[in-house]
C-alpha cells in the first residue's frame, strides 16, 4: 500500500505527505552503494526504483545531529513549493527506534535511541548544472544558457515572491537539470519561511565562492544573500568562470568568434549576453541594497524576450567594437578537446589546427600546464593574415593508464595580434603576460585518451589464438596416446 502510494504521489494523483521508513529502505535495495548517486555535508543521496518512475531519497547520515525544528521547517517549505524550475518534494520520513545494546559481562542493556530523517524528491535524469559549466568555446550553445537562466530566475522568484522562502545555498550543486535541458533549484538546506530571524549565529552552511559576504561573515540572511550566489551563477554560465571579467567585451568577442563558427550570430544574442554580464555584476555588489531583487531581473528577462530582434541604435553604438557580423579577430583552434589513442608503451600523438581568418598577424604560443610531458611542435610561432598552421602534439610513452582519462585544461594556446616586425624569439609567456598591447586570448585545451580499438581487438585475437594453441596441444596428446595403445 505504501508503494501504490507513493506511485500515486509520483503520478501527481496525490500530495506529498509522510512515506515510511522501510518503503525508502525496500526502494533503494536498503540504500546500497550502487544505488547512490550524490552526496553532500551531512546527507546521502540514493536513486529509488517504482515501476512507473524513479524518485532521489535524501537520507541524512545517523553522525549528523539535526535539529528537529531545522528538519521540520525544510519539510514545511518543500511542502509548500510548486513550480516547474523547483525539484518537485514527493514526501518525508521521520521515525525513531531503539536498539538494545548489551553491556560487557552484564545482563543489562543500554537502550540507543536510532533516528532516520529522509526526504524524497523527483529523479531528474541530467545530473547538476555542474558539470556543464564550461567557456564561452565550448560546451553548451548560448540558448541553453540562457534558458537555464531564466529558469532559475523563475524558480527564484517563486521561492521569494510567492513563498518568501530564502534558498541561502543556491549553487550548480543544487541546480538539477532534466531531459529538456530545463532547471530545478533543490537542496533547501538553510530555507527560511519569513524574515523574523534576519541573522544566524549557528555554523555557516553556505559555500565558498557563492556565499554572500554578509552571511559568511556575519550571519546575515535575506533575499539579497540569495541574489549574490545568483550572481556568480549566471557569471559562470557566461564564461564558465565564477570570476567577474576584466573585460566585458572580451567575453562577447569570444561569444562572436563562436556563433561565427556555427552560424548562430544574432543581434539578439549579443544583447541577452551583455544584460547577462550587467545583471551578474549588480548581483555580486558587496553592499545587500545595491544588488537587484529576483522580482527587478524577471522584469529586465521579460524586456529582453519582448525586444526579439529589435536591437535599439543606442545598444549598437555602445558595443560598437563587437557589434553584429563584424569581423572575428581570434585565432581559430580545432579541436578545442585533444583526444590521444592510449596504447600503454607506445608513442601517442594527435594534430592541432590553427587558423587566422584575420588581416593582421597573430602571436601564438602553447603551453603546457600539465605534469605529463608533451612535445610540441611548434610549439610558437607568428601566423599571416589569411593563414593556417598545423601542431603535432605528442606524448612520451606512458607505463602505466593515467589516472584521469579525462583531463581538463592540460594545455593553454596564447594568441594576440602583432605586428610583422616581431622575432618569433620574443615571444615568451612573460610577452604575453607584460608586454602585448593588445588583447590577449587564452584558451584552454582539453585531453583525452581513448582505449584504443585495436588493442582491444589485439587482445581478442591473443585469446583465440591461445585458445586454438592449447586446443591443437590437446589433440596432439590424444593422438599420441591413441597410437600408444595400439
Amino acid at each position: 500500500m505504501d508503494l501504490e502510494a507513493l506511485e500515486r504521489i509520483l503520478d501527481g494523483r496525490e500530495k506529498p505527505t509522510n512515506l515510511s521508513f522501510e518503503l525508502l529502505k525496500s526502494i533503494t535495495e536498503n540504500f546500497s552503494d550502487d544505488r547512490e548517486i550524490g552526496h553532500g555535508g551531512f546527507a546521502t543521496v540514493y536513486k529509488g526504483l517504482l515501476p512507473n518512475g524513479n524518485v532521489a531519497v535524501k537520507r541524512i547520515r545517523n553522525g549528523y545531529t539535526i535539529n528537529e525544528t531545522f528538519f521540520y521547517r525544510e519539510v514545511d517549505s518543500l511542502l509548500n513549493t510548486e513550480h516547474k524550475n523547483v525539484v518537485r518534494f514527493l514526501g518525508f520520513c521521520a521515525s525513531t527506534d531503539k536498539i538494545a545494546i548489551p553491556t560487557g559481562g552484564s545482563k543489562e542493556h543500554i537502550y540507543a535511541e536510532v533516528r532516520e530523517r529522509l526526504l524524497c524528491f523527483e529523479y531528474i535524469s541530467n545530473g547538476s548544472l555542474k558539470k556543464y559549466i564550461t567557456d564561452e568555446l565550448r560546451g553548451l550553445e548560448w540558448n541553453t544558457r540562457y534558458k537555464i537562466i531564466k529558469g532559475i530566475c523563475e524558480g527564484l522568484h517563486h521561492l521569494h515572491k510567492e513563498k518568501q522562502i530564502f534558498h541561502m545555498d543556491l549553487k550548480p550543486d543544487n541546480i538539477l537539470l532534466d531531459n529538456d535541458m530545463a532547471p530545478k533549484i533543490t537542496d533547501f538546506g538553510l530555507s527560511r519561511l519569513d524574515e523574523k530571524s534576519k541573522t544566524m549565529s549557528e555554523e555557516r552552511h553556505g559555500s565558498l565562492g557563492y556565499c554572500a559576504p554578509e552571511y559568511l561573515h556575519q550571519g546575515k540572511m535575506s533575499f539579497k544573500s540569495d541574489m549574490y550566489s545568483l550572481g556568480v551563477i549566471i557569471m559562470e554560465l557566461v564564461t564558465g568562470q565564477k570570476a567577474i571579467p576584466n573585460n566585458n567585451n572580451n567575453v562577447l568577442r569570444r561569444w562572436r568568434h563562436r556563433w561565427k563558427k556555427t552560424g548562430n550570430e544574432t543581434p539578439l544574442v549579443y544583447q541577452q549576453v551583455a544584460k547577462c554580464l550587467q545583471i551578474g555584476l549588480l548581483c555580486q555588489e558587496v553592499d545587500p541594497s545595491k544588488r537587484p531583487y529576483i522580482w527587478d531581473m524577471i522584469h529586465v528577462i521579460r524586456e529582453i524576450e519582448g525586444a526579439n530582434e529589435k536591437i535599439s541604435n543606442a545598444y549598437e553604438h555602445t558595443f560598437g567594437q563587437i557589434s553584429p557580423y563584424s569581423e572575428d579577430d581570434m585565432l581559430g583552434i580545432e579541436p578545442l578537446q585533444l583526444h590521444f589513442p592510449f596504447e600503454l608503451n607506445k608513442q601517442m600523438s594527435c594534430a592541432l589546427q590553427l587558423t587566422n581568418e584575420t588581416g593582421s598577424y597573430i602571436a601564438f604560443n602553447i603551453k603546457n600546464t600539465s605534469p605529463l610531458a608533451y612535445c610540441i611542435q611548434p610549439q610558437k610561432g607568428i601566423m599571416p593574415p589569411r593563414s593556417m598552421c598545423s601542431v603535432e602534439i605528442t606524448m612520451q610513452l606512458q607505463g602505466k593508464t593515467p589516472g584521469y582519462m579525462h583531463r581538463a585544461s592540460e594545455l593553454i594556446v596564447w594568441s594576440t595580434k602583432v605586428n610583422d616586425c616581431l622575432a618569433v624569439e620574443d615571444i615568451t609567456t612573460n610577452w604575453f603576460i607584460n608586454e602585448a598591447v593588445n588583447v590577449v586570448d587564452d584558451v584552454n585545451l582539453d585531453v583525452v585518451f581513448d582505449v584504443c580499438e585495436p588493442q582491444e581487438a589485439s587482445k581478442e585475437t591473443s585469446v583465440v589464438s591461445c585458445l586454438r594453441t592449447l586446443t591443437c596441444k590437446a589433440l596432439s596428446i590424444q593422438l599420441v596416446s591413441s597410437a600408444n595403445d595400439l
